[in-house]
């Protein structure tokens, strides 16, 4: 335990220098006092997630716990810390359009809570990117654990590897993100994206929890607001006849915290 919070502090120094160090640790000990006045409600819904399929999907993990500390890619990631089941899938609902014709990606999908919610629509494939392969292995385990009969889509699958090397599939997609990594590795992602789109035809559509980096997708010129709220931002491709204008989310409040793990 104790070589583990050395390595993360090592970590943390090394990335942030002495006056950023000080500045994440502030923030930091702002968010974890919060967080533990909330403790009690946070925890009794994740623990019914995981209660309900037995899988492991809940607590945060920051990046210098996980075995990506000496990736290149780990600079710009954000840490690991699961999203709403309950907000997943009132957006995912909400979709006007055939879920049968598009597959459902993840990036940065940790140990696979997104993955297990998005399995239970009728999306050709549901697929999740995950660059530490001890989150990854943890999906594999949960995705393992969910029922069969709570599946509806034609496949699942948690994948290890770098989001930014990832090939997107031959397919309609609904993009997944929650502020899993900083512009360099979401710029890379947007290029592909907009690249299958004029060139393939692939229509695509982006739940983008946390938005912190919009900029990036709002510049291409390619998407257009499906749904804005505080904390939600959902964009499309899709010509305004061949989508809903409007969707309506649930409102959430924002993510805390500095970035320095992995999101999901």
């Amino acid at each position: 335990m104790i070589v583990r919070v050395l390595a993360r502090l090592r970590y943390a120094w090394r990335r942030q220098g002495p006056l950023g160090f000080t500045r994440l640790a502030g923030r930091n000990l702002v968010h974890y006092t919060v967080g533990r006045r909330r403790g009690l409600s946070l925890s009794s819904t994740e623990v019914s997630f995981d209660h309900e399929f037995g899988t492991d999907t809940a607590g945060i993990r920051e990046i210098g716990s996980l075995d990506v500390t000496d990736l290149a890619a780990a600079r710009h990631a954000v840490r690991y810390e699961p999203s709403s089941p309950q907000l997943v899938r009132i957006a995912l609902e909400k979709l006007s359009i055939d879920l049968a014709g598009f597959t459902f990606v993840d990036f940065g999908s940790g140990k696979g809570r997104v993955l297990l919610v998005a399995a239970s629509f009728l999306f050709k494939e549901v697929i999740g990117v995950e660059f530490s392969r001890e989150l990854h292995e943890i999906a594999l385990k949960n995705i393992a654990r969910l029922p069969s009969h709570r599946v509806r889509a034609r496949g699942i699958q948690s994948v290890h590897g770098d989001a930014a090397a990832f090939d997107l599939p031959h397919s309609d997609l609904v993009c997944y993100f929650y502020n899993p990594f900083g512009p360099p590795i979401l710029t890379l992602i947007t290029e592909r994206m907009v690249a299958d789109h004029d060139q393939k035809g692939h229509e695509f559509i982006i739940i983008y929890h946390d938005p912190r980096h919009r900029e990036i997708f709002e510049r291409t010129k390619k998407f257009t607001i499906l749904d804005e709220t505080e904390d939600t931002l959902v964009l499309t491709t899709l010509r305004e006849s061949e989508s809903t204008r409007q969707i309506t989310l649930p409102h959430r409040s924002r993510r805390c915290g500095a970035q320095v793990g992995a999101g999901a």
